[in-house]
This record gives structure tokens, sequence and C-alpha cells, in this order.
């Protein structure tokens, strides 16, 4: 299927709306080239009065205009111009709340289709976009789109049905003086044109410029308390005035570029009416035109004008909304790999925990060497099992297979026996409450915070999980407590808050798999104790994947595996692995140095 005939698929929804809105267009049109036609009349009546008066001055004009036999006709062409005013005016309005009204519409759908596949799209896509190309995308790059089906549409359909009927009118009055009135008009479209295509390239550029703008000052304060504890301001200040005065500079040549384009185009107008004049004139003298006709040939000029330019404009608008149609189209077809498919289960409704490695590897895209090698292990349902090793090793990329963030390069990862990649995606993701390494948390209320992954979570659950995560005492604490709202990823807590609240927002959901990746590590000791003695309790019957740098929070678990350059060399218990004296013993005696150097 063509980019355009995709695009078009958009327009079935709303198609009699569409129809509806053409025909007002059509309609509203042929009502109002009659209204130079009621003023040349008008024009002429009142012509032929002065004519049939003696002494031509006012009162004697009055006196006749006034006549009943003299001012019906006036009365009447009044009462038609009035009426084709009216007609042509609310059958425009009738347009504009149908065709701009369902472009507004279709513009929704296409935002609203844009988000539901960012949100199914992978790992990988987020990888290789800046957030900020993302945003223009779904927000800039739809409005420009949206014009496609709206002004552009209804520009295209006025300029034929409107050039159509006045100019048909004006042979019909005179051929040769139409000819005449028109020889300014191809050389304003052309204009017209030049000038849509220069502002459109300026404007491309200018959204470029606005997308790195944008980047930069979201970067800026995502990272805000990093440039205050380096003393970065000015110098992100000056990043910041670099890219915002070559805005400036492309904004101000476009402005300049603009400003020519009405003074040019009211030139040609008024070159277009001269002729008219100079011509109709003429053709007046030789008795082959009325004054009148002077009139409706300049309004039927002045009623071309908008449509003829507008050619060049709706060209270049199509081509607009088909640049900005691309980069959607991109991301709409972008593959989302990782979604049910025929193979698919769904007769299974239920997971126990159980997780088993077969032989899997690992590689990110556009990576050469492999993040996994080979990885074989097995926690049974309700176990608890942990993960270490130095940064590096692939902690992080192993737990983010089990919710199939990633899938396996190579080999096979089973829950409960069977390859999750046949497990519904929504059973899979429901059954595991992540803690990732990297906390986010919304700009919302703590309260919202920690129910986001649950549906109608009452305050009772909010406060029973936030309990259990140890951060419930320091919620209370705040005055609007979990009411409170959050700055931007959270900004408002401690680290070791926003992990806390990032524990109870895994734990409220009741997953059957908890994975906790490094989820302790910005509480200090003796909390992290006291939050593992609680969750002890907690995580009992459920299968619990632990990474974490510290022995002592991982020293009771099941079984641990140690995993070096994305293999796994070592596993078993803390005594077993003690007992190996291998890589594990290692790093243990190590954290009792600096455990034993620190107290001292």
């Amino acid at each position: 299927m063509s980019s355009l005939k995709k695009l078009n698929q958009y327009f079935k929804k709303y198609t009699s709306t569409i129809i509806w809105g053409s025909i007002f267009l059509m309609a509203s049109n042929f009502f109002l080239v009659w209204i130079p036609v009621f003023l040349r009349r008008t024009v002429d009546q009142i012509s032929n009065v002065e004519l049939q008066t003696s002494s031509g001055n006012l009162d004697s004009i009055v006196t006749v205009l006034f006549n009943s036999s003299a001012s019906w006709p006036l009365a009447k062409n009044a009462l038609f111009l009035v009426g084709a005013v009216l007609l042509s005016g609310i059958l425009l309005f009738a347009t504009r709340q149908t065709l701009i009204v369902a472009s507004r519409k279709i513009e929704f759908d296409l935002r609203n289709d844009i988000f539901n596949k960012l949100l199914k799209l992978p790992q990988r896509f987020y990888s290789n976009y800046k957030s900020g190309e993302i945003y223009v995308r779904a927000t800039e790059d739809v409005s420009k789109v949206r014009e496609y089906f709206g002004p552009a549409y209804m520009y295209t359909i006025n300029t034929l049905t409107r050039a159509g009927f006045i100019i048909t009118m004006m042979i019909i009055v005179s051929p040769e003086l139409t000819m005449w009135a028109l020889l300014p008009l191809p050389f304003l479209s052309a204009f017209a044109y030049w000038i849509s295509g220069y502002i459109n390239n300026y404007s491309r550029i200018i959204q470029e410029q606005y997308s790195d703008i944008a980047g930069r000052a979201k970067e800026s304060f995502s990272s805000i308390r990093l440039i205050k504890a380096y003393n970065r301001e000015k110098h992100e200040q000056k990043r910041f005035d670099k890219e915002s005065e070559s805005y400036r500079t492309k904004k101000l040549r476009l402005d300049l570029v603009e400003s020519l384009f009405h003074p040019t185009l009211n030139l040609l107008i008024g070159l277009s009416i001269v002729i008219v004049v100079w011509k109709a004139g003429q053709l007046v003298i030789e008795g082959q035109l009325t004054v009148g006709n002077i009139l409706e040939y300049i309004v039927y000029v002045a009623y071309l004008t908008w449509p003829v330019a507008s050619l060049g404009y709706t060209v270049n608008r199509f081509q607009q909304s088909m640049a900005s149609w691309k980069r959607i189209d991109e991301l709409l077809t972008e593959d989302v790999e990782i979604s049910d498919h025929a193979q698919t289960n769904f007769d299974v409704q239920s997971i126990e925990g159980g997780i088993e490695f077969r032989d899997v590897s690992f590689k990110y895209p556009g990576a050469e060497e492999y993040a996994l090698k080979n990885v074989n292990l097995k926690v049974e349902a309700g176990q608890n099992a942990a993960i270490v090793g130095r940064t590096g090793s692939g902690k992080t990329t192993l737990v983010q297979l089990v919710p199939r963030l990633y899938d396996a390069t190579e080999g096979q990862i089973l829950i409960d026996g069977q390859d999750i990649s046949t497990i519904s995606l929504e059973l899979l993701r429901k059954n595991i409450g992540l803690v990732p390494q990297d906390t986010f948390l919304f700009s919302d209320t703590i309260g919202e915070n920690i129910a986001f992954g649950t549906r109608n979570a009452d305050q009772n659950e909010i406060e029973e999980a936030a309990e259990k995560a140890q951060v419930r005492d320091n919620i209370l604490d705040f005055e609007e407590q979990f009411e409170t709202i959050l700055g931007e990823r959270g900004i408002t807590l401690s680290g070791g808050q926003k992990q806390r609240t990032a524990i109870a927002r895994a734990l409220i959901r009741d997953p059957k798999i908890i994975i906790l990746d490094d989820s302790l590590s910005a509480v200090d000791t003796k909390t992290e104790e006291a939050i593992l003695q609680h969750l002890r309790n907690e995580l009992k019957g459920r299968t619990t994947l632990m990474i974490s740098h510290r022995i002592s929070t991982i020293k009771d678990a099941d079984v641990i595996y140690y995993l070096e350059d994305g293999t796994v060399v070592e596993q078993g218990t803390h005594k077993e692995l003690l007992e190996q004296e291998g890589r594990y013993s290692v790093m243990y005696h190590k954290q009792l140095i600096e455990q034993e150097l620190a107290e001292i």
C-alpha cells in the first residue's frame, strides 16, 4: 500500500462528513459568485436613474429612486444580495464545522494511534531515537499532517469550485476582459508557490532546530540536581543560549521572507485591478459593457485572488504534510517485535513462577558482542534467587529478558516449563513486579505512583504496600502525605525514598515473580536490613530474582548465580560458594574488609 493510500485510510471513518462539507463549500461558492451580479445590477439601475433625471442633481435622483416603480427593482436586488451573502456565509460556517472538525477528529485518531504504537514498540526503538525526536513526531508532525485533511483539502475544493464558477461568470459577461483580468494571476500563483516552498523548507529546518532546543531543555531539567551539584548552571545556560540563538536567527530569516509575501501579493492584486479598470473602461466607452460590469469584475478578481494564490500554498502544504507523514509512517510501521502471535497459548490463565534459562544468549541490536552467552539457570517457583557479578557482567540484561523487555537472541526461557514467547504478554507482565535499577516516578501524587501498576487500588492497599517497603513513615512526614505531588522523575524524594516507593509499586500488584534490580543501593545498610526483614515475609511463596552488589543483601538467597562477561561461572548457596573459594568468595571477603575499614 502506497504511503498516500495509507494516509487516506483515515478519511474512511468520516467519509459522509467530508462529502457534506464539500457540498456545503461548493454551494457557498455558488451563492458567492452571485453577489457581484447583484452589485452590478444595482449600480446599473442607479446609473439609469441618473440618465433619466434631466438636472442630474442629488434631489432629483433621490426622488426617482424612491418612486415606487424605480425603488422596487433596487429593493429586490438588495434582498437578493443580502440573501446571497447570508447563504454563502452560513454554508461556509457549515463547511468549517464539517471539514475542519473532521480534520481535528482525524488528528485525534492519528495521535492516539501513534501513542498506542509507542507503548508497544520495543526497547530497541527507544535506544535508536532521541526522546525529542519522538516527541516532535507525535506532536508537531501530526499537526502538519492534519493540514492535509483540513486546510489543504478544503482549499483544493475551494479553488476548483470558486475559480470554476467565477471564470464561467466572467466569460459569460466578456471573454476579452476575462483574458485581461486573469493575466497577472498565473504570476501570482507562481510567486505563492515559490514563496511557500521557501517557507516550507525553512519551516522544516526550524522544526529540527526546535527539536534540538526541546531535547536540550528536557535533558537539563531532568539532570538539574547534577547540574547544580557540579556548578554547571552557566555552562548549561551557554549551551542553551547557543541553540536558542541559532533558532532565533533562522526564525527571523523566515519572518523576513513571510513579511514580503503579503505586500507582493497585494501588488499583484492591485495590478490585476488596474488592468480591469483600464480595459473595462475602454469597453464601457465603446458601449460593450456597463459601469456596473467594472465593479462586478473588480469583485470577481478579488474573489479569485486567494484561490489562485492558495494553489501554491496548497501544494506546499501537501508536500509538508507528506514529509511529516513519512516520518510518522516510519514510526507506525516500525516492527513491534515483542507481541502475541499465532503460537501464543491463551489457554494459559495463571503463572506459578518457575523460571528456567536454557542456553540463552543475547546481543543488543546493532552490537557486535554478546551481552549474555549460553546462560543456564533454574529457579523453582517460590524460590529466592540472587544474581551477582561485577558491573557490566550482564545482570540487568538477564532479568530484562524475563518480562520480555527484550527477547533472547538464542536459546529458550521457560516459565513453569513453557516458553515465555508462547505465554500471553499481558498475563506474563501482570504476574511480574519489576523494580528497575534506574527508578522512575511520574509527576503525580505519591499514592498514584504506588498504585500505578494496579486498577482501582484503595487507600488501605496503597498504605499497606508503602508499609511493606518501609516508606510509609517518610510519606506521612509530608504535609500532603500520599497526596504529595512529586516533581519530574520523583525529584521531591531522596534516592532511597524513590527506590522504596518503586518497591511498594511492585508489591501492590501481588505478583508471582518479583525482580529487584539493585533496588536497595540508595539506602544505608541498617535501612536495607529493615526492609529485607520486612520483605522476607512478603516474598514467601513468590519467585524472587534479586540483583545486588552487596553480598549482605543476597546471602540468604536459596540460590546465587555469579555472572562474568555474560556467562554464569559459579552457582550455589552462600555457604557453598564460599567453600568453592572462587570469584564470589573473593568478592565477599573484599566487602568484609571494606566494611571493617569503614567502621574504623
